[in-house]
């Protein structure tokens, strides 16, 4: 089992300070090398290698499953998130009448494809308020969760501050209405434990780029398959009934595995990076990957209280996201100096966030809080 320093040398050829993975992490020495491999694969046999990518494919669809604690058959790849979340909002049976609950700070690819849905089904999109400081008001959440809500569809933590989610409660509370519950995973998958199995989520969406540090242009998403036989598929093509590479036929039924929502050719090179990266993620464990984000995460909260500077995030609040605001002034001139000395943070709304990996150093921390006081106006 690699060691976290062995985890942090696998990204040791990044260049700059990387504390935006919220946003996009690099990627591993890993995942590098599996997208030369793919690269040259098809680069030198071309077609020939249809043998060898197949193969590839289901070890990582088995892979990834296990890596979500989910069922490979329950599994499918996606481009990204928004196409899944599309897939299941406007595959769903929504009808007129029915209501939708989310939250008011859900990330616009998380929450668009519900509206629109809503919009043409005649049903009712309910938003849920957030707290002044953007954190989930859980006690609204639950009180908007009541008979006659079709689905709940939120990020299980929130990309401007971080805030987190008890998917246990939430699911169960769900279907105690009958309702299920739609789960965005992309700001936790990677860097805290999940086991879509063991929880009461009937669908997770995620992608690669974030805390799982892998290409960008790779999604998956997982059902539960009471779920999933309620959902339409809203692209169609070889993939949807017989497979690639076959005859078509007037008497063909959709399959019944979640790849059927894989409706032609897959990014290769995407999805076996991936691969790569959720086995290093493996490797080393998410448990010891979390430890050490929560490290680094309460070093830097810590340094920002000592600068004098309220947070957003508590904390001791879960995950890698940290969020804080400041004047105007102050806070364009230390946009800038990061900028300027190739320091990776963001700006998401009214908050500056700053979102460090286990593959971070102190040093780097030290530096940006450094930034952070020599900015004071």
């Amino acid at each position: 089992m690699p060691t976290i320093r062995e985890f942090k040398d696998q990204f040791r050829r990044r260049e700059g300070i990387h504390l935006n993975s919220a946003g996009q992490s690099p990627i591993s020495i890993r995942v590098s090398e599996r997208v030369k491999e793919v690269a040259d694969l098809q680069a030198f046999r071309a077609s020939l290698s249809d043998p060898e990518l197949v193969a590839g494919l289901s070890r990582a669809r088995n892979r990834i499953a296990r890596f979500l604690g989910a069922n490979p058959e329950d599994l499918a790849f996606a481009p990204n998130v928004a196409s899944a979340v599309s897939q299941v909002a406007l595959g769903f049976p929504l009808k007129e009448g029915d209501r939708v609950v989310t939250l008011d700070q859900e990330y616009s690819s998380q929450f668009y494809p519900w509206k629109v849905a809503c919009e043409r089904r005649g049903a009712k999109l309910e938003v849920v308020a957030s707290d002044s400081n953007a954190q989930v008001n859980v006690d609204r959440l639950f009180e908007a969760i009541r008979p006659g809500v079709r689905i709940v569809s939120v990020s299980w933590v929130q990309f401007k501050t971080g805030s987190i989610l008890d998917l246990k409660a939430l699911g169960e509370h769900c279907h105690s209405v009958g309702a299920f519950l739609a789960v965005d995973g992309i700001q936790a998958l990677g860097q805290i434990p999940f086991s879509f199995n063991a929880l009461p989520v009937d669908f997770l969406a995620g992608a690669a780029h974030k805390w799982m540090a892998s290409l960008l242009g790779q999604g998956f998403f997982a059902g539960k398959p009471e779920l999933l036989k309620l959902l339409q598929p809203q692209h169609i093509g070889a993939g949807t009934f017989s497979g690639w590479g076959r005859d078509s036929d007037p008497d063909a039924k959709m399959i019944e595995t979640a790849s059927r929502f894989e409706p032609g050719g897959l990014a290769f090179a995407a999805l076996f990076a991936l691969d790569s990266a959720v086995e290093l993620l493996h490797e080393t464990g998410v448990d010891r990957i979390e430890a050490e984000i929560a490290r680094l995460s309460r070093t830097l909260r810590e340094g920002i209280e000592d600068a004098g500077i309220a947070l957003a995030t508590p904390v001791g609040q879960r995950g890698g996201i940290t969020s804080f605001r400041l004047p105007a002034e102050r806070e364009s001139l230390f946009l800038e100096s990061c900028k300027s000395q190739g320091i990776a943070i963001a700006k998401r709304g009214e908050f500056i966030r700053i979102s460090p990996h286990a593959f971070n150093e102190d040093d780097e921390i030290e530096r940006v809080l450094e930034v952070l006081k020599e900015t004071r106006t």
